[in-house]
């Protein structure tokens, strides 16, 4: 028995020695293997965690960092994939598959310099290497050079007589130089050299479909049905065929006879979702998505696909929670993190949602979508010329993109580039002609740049694309009433209130023509008119008192304009442009007091809103209470701190009535930094360099507001100041008198003579 166990103690030491013994070139062996019977078994996930291991082990493996490479092409993560094939390139840059697989890549980028660098490279070490011609002649299509393609694609058929990809190639080639009939019999070479492949008849298909040929495509496709009935894919190609021809019931039941063969694979399901989510049976889509998700809880495609379908459809709360779930499994999931800046975008969460881009936008540096919604932040965070910039880069990386076109349009269009409007619309319009918005963009454009015959094709090609649209009525009608043809304009506007009655540009149109024309109580009909129209619609009512209200104004009948604005307040308490009007009307009769209480009344409603603030501080300085003056300017910037009107009017009011001058001087640059070219924030300044005692300073900016604005007393007057304070008397006579002569009775005018006598005694 003694000896028994010391057998075994001995055997278990031999063991423990060995195992700890084991090399590192072992251990990377080791995993290095089971990384490959993982992906024989398309086990990628685990594939992907042996060759790390054994990569981890040893830094310059390059056989496990191919595998790698080809590991993550099957997990849909082509970035990890290009970074792995990268290492390999360094470690030993003459590395043929590693070479080939980044010529892909690069091909695909369209960075075609870089592809033909590596081709080079294994051509010189194998010239008859089939996958290299294929990618060299790919890239000599792409540059149009089809002589020198076709003579590679045969080169290939040389060596391989039925190479399917080359027979593909040369196809296209032919359909290129319109030679059809040999394009067709290339393609048929390919089936007929595949008999058991689906790839080649698809090809072909599609070469059909081009040709507006379908009889031939639909023959071909149920021709690869019955060949291969156990084939879902086939299914979904067909189904695909009959949605484009429109035949919704025949692409249902293709679908739906996929899912039948193969009801454990997630594609199906996919397929059939997308397909109800098109036709909007989107009950039946939501169905199929989360039954693609039942079969396959971690497929991270039909988690994406579900998160994007909710996003879709706006429900924001299941399409975050999905995101959520796909970043635990895979925390760099660029699709997921990509739809998360989207839902962030349409949250109006800019900055968060930019954070994001930025990171994605430094993992593919070349991505249009990154650079296109990168330029939606910069819209809503208020940086035109940023947004701009990032849409232009979405354009130059994919000049094909209609939405990235049409967006920079607009863009150009509120910073009112029109030319370069005109030019991106016009790129959409090339992209697909009946495309409402660009059409309205470019004609607006023209119209502003004063093209007025362009305008009004632009405007007659949106009325013709959509007779039932009030919008192409309105816009001409718009340029019609611009060149005083009121007659035709007022027909054109009675077309589009037939059949919408309630837009408030068409009414408003229909109201400024009236009154362009002289016809007030016409105008006022029209007001009673609408009213009764909007009778269900507190806020459109307002809008119309309000409007009433302003026409009374024009008539000088001022009670009834008090009156008016007055409706429009009890009918929505909430519609504060009435109590701004009305308070600017109180304000032009120097009724004050009442002015006050309206901006008061506003700020009852809105406490947030700027604009009341500085009114309310410009009302209290004209009544001379000045420190409620600079409160109200104050909350005014504590609101908005960018708010350079009111950093203008409270540096003055400093400058002015207080000795905060260090303040004011503060203040005045704010302003500038807003209005540099403003002469009167330049006065502002000069002011309060003018009571900080920096004269020199003070006589610049007051001469560079005069440039503008000669003609102004105030100025004159504060230049005569300042002239004085500097020793230059003669000077400041001269200012003095200049303001004097412009007017005797600006504010300080008195100020200003009681000076200039005082200075012509001496």
């Amino acid at each position: 028995m003694k000896c028994l166990l010391k057998l075994i103690f001995v055997t278990l030491i031999l063991f423990v020695f060995v195992i700890g013994c084991s090399s590192p070139e072992d251990k990377k062996l080791s995993h290095f293997n089971k990384g490959n019977a993982y992906f024989e078994a398309k086990k990628f996930k685990s594939a992907e965690i042996e060759f790390k291991n054994a990569i981890q082990i040893d830094s310059r493996y390059k056989d496990a960092l191919l595998k790698l490479g080809d590991t993550m092409m099957k997990l849909g993560q082509g970035r990890q994939a290009f970074s792995a094939y990268s290492q390999v390139e360094k470690i030993s840059p003459d590395n043929i598959q590693a070479l080939i697989n980044l010529t892909t890549f690069y091909f695909l980028d369209n960075r075609l310099d870089e592809a033909n660098a590596r081709i080079e490279k294994v051509l010189a070490q194998d010239k008859n290497n089939i996958e290299a011609l294929y990618l060299r002649a790919q890239i000599l299509t792409r540059q149009n050079e089809f002589e020198v393609a076709e003579t590679i694609f045969k080169k290939i058929l040389e060596i391989e007589k039925n190479h399917i990809f080359s027979l593909q190639g040369l196809a296209r080639l032919k359909n290129f130089q319109k030679k059809f009939d040999q394009a067709e019999a290339l393609l048929l070479k390919a089936v007929d050299a595949a008999p058991n492949a689906t790839q080649p008849r698809f090809v072909l298909v599609n070469f059909y479909l081009s040709r507006k040929d379908l009889s031939k495509a639909e023959e071909q496709l149920n021709l690869a049905a019955g060949e291969n009935p156990t084939n879902a894919d086939i299914q979904i190609t067909l189904g695909e065929f009959y949605l484009k021809t429109k035949n919704t019931d025949l692409s249902e039941k293709s679908y739906k006879k996929a899912v039948e063969i193969a009801p454990n694979k997630v594609k199906p399901y996919l397929t059939l979702a997308k397909f109800y989510d098109i036709i909007g049976k989107t009950e039946n889509a939501l169905a199929f998505y989360e039954k693609a998700i039942i079969i396959d809880p971690e497929n991270i495609s039909a988690m994406q696909a579900l998160a994007r379908y909710q996003y879709k459809n706006k429900n924001l709360d299941a399409a975050e929670k999905q995101v959520s779930e796909i970043m635990e499994q895979r925390p760099e999931f660029y699709p997921a993190k990509m739809l998360q800046s989207e839902i962030l975008i349409f949250k109006k969460e800019f900055e968060k949602a930019m954070q994001i881009l930025t990171l994605l936008e430094k993992e593919e540096p070349n991505a249009p979508r990154v650079h296109y919604f990168k330029g939606m932040c910069h819209i809503g965070l208020g940086d035109p010329n940023q947004a701009a910039a990032s849409v232009e880069k979405a354009v130059e990386l994919r000049p094909g993109e209609l939405k990235a076109h049409l967006l920079l349009a607009d863009i150009y269009f509120q910073q009112r580039s029109f030319d370069l409007a005109v030019n991106q619309a016009s790129e959409v319009l090339k992209l697909n002609d009946s495309t409402q918005r660009a059409l309205m963009i470019r004609a607006n454009s023209q119209l502003a740049l004063k093209k007025y015959k362009e305008a009004e094709q632009d405007y007659k090609k949106m009325i013709e694309i959509g007779p039932d649209d009030p919008a192409g009525y309105y816009y001409l009608a718009y340029l019609k009433s611009s060149m005083k043809q009121y007659d035709k304009a007022e027909d054109l506007l009675e077309k589009a209130y037939s059949f919408d009655n309630q837009r408030l540009d068409v009414f408003l149109l229909m109201v400024e023509i009236s009154m362009a024309q002289k016809k007030n109580e016409r105008a006022h009909n029209l007001c009673t008119q609408q009213i009764e129209i909007a009778k269900d619609n507190k806020r459109f009512q307002a809008i119309v008192h309000n409007i009433q209200a302003s026409i009374y104004v024009t008539e000088k009948k001022f009670n009834d304009a008090k009156t008016f604005y007055t409706k429009a307040i009890e009918t929505d308490p909430d519609y504060l442009t009435s109590y701004s009007s009305l308070a600017k009307l109180f304000l032009a009769q120097k009724e004050l007091k009442n002015a006050i209480d309206q901006y008061n009344k506003i700020l009852e409603k809105n406490p947030n809103l700027a604009p009341p603030h500085m009114m309310l501080g410009t009302i209290y300085e004209m009544d001379k209470a000045y420190d409620k003056a600079e409160e109200h300017y104050k909350k005014a910037l504590k609101i908005n701190p960018e708010f350079g009107a009111a950093a203008n009017n409270l540096a003055y009011h400093l400058a002015t009535h207080t000795n905060k001058y260090d303040e004011a001087l503060q203040y005045a640059k704010k302003a500038k930094e807003h209005f540099p070219e403003n002469p009167s924030v330049m006065d502002t300044m000069g002011f309060a360099y003018y009571k900080k005692e920096l004269y020199g300073n003070a006589v610049n900016e007051f001469i560079d507001s005069l440039k503008q604005i000669p003609d102004n007393p105030v100025v004159h007057y504060h230049l005569g100041l300042a002239y004085n304070k500097k020793g230059n008397i003669e000077l400041a006579r001269k200012e003095l008198s200049r303001a004097l002569e412009i007017s005797s009775n600006f504010p300080d005018a008195e100020k200003a003579k009681t000076l200039l006598e005082e200075l012509n005694k001496e």
